[in-house]
């Protein structure tokens, strides 16, 4: 998991849209102080605050907030950083852009440790901009967040650039924290194979004083090599030797390392306690990517050892997890909202004494307004979120229902083949009494008018007969290739293919799926892989341990984004939310092809 020291620096809100949001904030922000007493106490803490430290120079107030940060006193930090980010203009010298900048990336630190992944991102951004020289740091705190939202590119990306550029501005913590969660990154995604020329670099660095965390991340290297050379028993010697040691802190990280490699040499009972004890360290630093990440391995490695009961309830335990950080995720946008604003606020009524007792009637009224709007706002989203919820469930039994109806027809076209090969069968002697029949007119007399117009008449049914035959087999044997999962699941599977299989030209099989199922064959062809995904989904038996990716690529699908984007235009759900609800109300009879 991404570490607190590298994580000192972050976002930052632009000046100009204080000035635009200030007034109904501001408010909104008095409203809330005046109903809520812990509120009240914090609006005269950040007033007191904001008086003490506004008159600080720029340098002084910068090197303040880092002690307080330091010191774990994180509100009181961030008033000196926005205090400092919020002087920064154009017309600065580089050095003072460069101080903003840190502030910025402090703040979004302050973000990140709150779970406010959203906010954070923007202060990091921020900082880069208004930076003439890149602020390193930064790169890994957007990794981090990156991390977090398994974005294994992008995190990789931002990594890359904070080695390279601590390596080059010889900043040690900095490139130790870097290689650190490179590591855990190609842990994490099986590519360890990719850290030698990172480890060679950092290796290879003058000047880096051998102090605990270098170490700790020699350790780690070591660890890792151990594990991609399959020397177990020694990369788990490494990992809690180093655990116990003064300067390791990524206690969380080093026993997922010990339970992954009990898990490479099959001894899942020895990993599951393991992923115990990280659970454990985990809830105590209150790490919820390392927490998500460890309920997932729990999952995998239950169903391994064939606990499937167990493995769901895992599974299930992430699935809530992940909600509910979502979830505490808006709620702290909003407490960092009010704190931010109630600092600017208070700074603006320093700077207005003389207009003060406008200033609260206006507050007042708007206030008002502010809390007859929010409330209304509150109530609108409450009720689209229970039509949603209920929408999304219609949606899933609708789902649900159809896949039932098309094993159904499965079974009557499979009724129907039988029927149309002994129809089949009739028409064939059929042909062979008509041949019989012309063979013995040519033999005898001359035949009647009568007998003559009776067998043309017969011939041209049987034509007719025989088109609608054709058609009838040709989709029949089309129907039989889409029932094949194997088939449909072949990437680039196009109608040019069916036709092949089918022995026909594709002018044919096209047509006859547009006049028969009047769709194009792509469409036909994503319903039938969707229907299939839907039961993966469900079936937690035989698929629960595999990712939505894997149940992509399983079906043909390139990528999870074209996936996604399919099977929520066919069912109108995501993977995930068809999975989820499944998860809270299974259905009964589910079947695998």
């Amino acid at each position: 998991m991404m570490k607190l020291k590298s994580i000192i620096a972050l976002k930052y809100v632009p000046i100009r849209e204080w000035t635009r949001i200030r007034i109904i904030l501001v408010v909104f922000l008095t409203l809330i102080c005046h109903s809520n007493a812990f509120c009240a106490q914090d609006s005269i803490n950040a007033q007191q605050l904001y008086k003490q430290y506004a008159n600080l120079p720029t340098d002084k107030l910068y090197r303040k907030g880092h002690a307080l940060l330091t010191d774990n006193k994180l509100d009181d930090a961030m008033v000196c950083f926005t205090i400092v980010a919020g002087r920064y203009n154009t017309g600065m010298s580089s050095e003072e852009k460069r101080i903003c900048a840190y502030a910025l990336n402090n703040a979004g630190a302050i973000c990140q440790i709150h779970s406010n992944y959203s906010l954070a991102f923007s202060y990091y951004k921020k900082a880069m901009q208004i930076a003439e020289q890149p602020v390193y740091q930064s790169y890994n705190n957007i990794a981090g967040i990156y991390l977090f939202y398994n974005d294994y590119a992008h995190a990789k990306e931002y990594l890359e650039k904070a080695f390279d550029f601590s390596l080059e501005q010889k900043d040690w913590n900095s490139l130790q924290n870097s290689l650190q969660n490179l590591l855990f990154l190609c842990w994490r995604t099986e590519k360890l194979d990719s850290i030698d020329n990172w480890v060679k670099r950092f290796s290879e660095a003058e000047g880096q004083e051998k102090d605990s965390l270098y170490r700790s991340t020699m350790a780690v290297v070591h660890g890792m090599q151990a594990l991609r050379q399959g020397h177990y028993d020694e990369a788990i010697s490494l990992f809690r030797n180093f655990k116990q040691k003064e300067g390791f802190d990524d206690a969380n990280n080093s026993s997922v390392y010990i339970a992954s490699a009990y898990q490479r040499m099959q001894n899942y009972a020895e990993a599951l306690r393991w992923l115990k004890k990280a659970e454990i360290e985990t809830r105590a630093s209150g790490a919820m990517y390392m927490l998500m990440l460890i309920y997932e391995l729990q999952t995998e490695y239950l169903f391994q050892m064939g606990k499937l009961e167990a493995s769901r309830e895992a599974k299930f335990q992430y699935m809530s997890l992940k909600d509910s950080i979502n979830t505490a995720d808006e709620l702290e946008k909003i407490k960092n909202t009010e704190f931010f604003h109630e600092i600017d606020k208070y700074a603006r009524q320093v700077e207005t004494l003389n207009q003060q007792k406008h200033t609260r009637s206006l507050v007042a009224i708007v206030s008002v307004v502010s809390l007859l709007f929010v409330l209304l706002a509150l109530a609108y989203a409450i009720k689209k979120n229970k039509d949603l919820v209920a929408s999304n469930k219609d949606l899933y039994r609708m789902n649900d229902e159809l896949v039932k109806r098309a094993d159904s027809e499965k079974q009557l076209r499979t009724n129907y083949t039988h029927k149309l090969t002994a129809r089949q069968n009739e028409i064939d002697s059929l042909k062979e009494t008509i041949s019989r029949l012309q063979k013995d007119d040519q033999m005898g007399s001359e035949p009647s008018s009568e007998t003559s117009e009776q067998n043309e008449k017969s011939q041209e049914k049987l034509l007719s007969d025989n088109d609608d035959e054709e058609l009838n087999q040709l989709m029949e044997k089309v129907y039989g290739l889409l029932d094949d999962v194997n088939f449909i699941a072949q990437q680039d599977l196009t109608v040019e293919r069916v036709a092949q299989a089918i022995g026909v030209h594709e002018r044919y099989v096209s047509q006859a799926i547009n006049d028969t199922m009047h769709k194009n064959f792509n469409t036909v062809l994503n319903e039938y892989r969707i229907r299939e995904a839907c039961k993966r989904l469900t079936d937690f038996e035989h698929y629960g341990a595999m990712t939505n990716e894997t149940i992509a690529e399983g079906l043909g699908y390139k990528s999870r984004s074209h996936f996604t984007r399919t099977f929520k235009k066919i069912t109108g759900l995501t993977p995930s939310q068809y999975q989820h609800l499944a998860l809270e109300k299974p259905p009964v009879g589910g079947s695998v092809s």
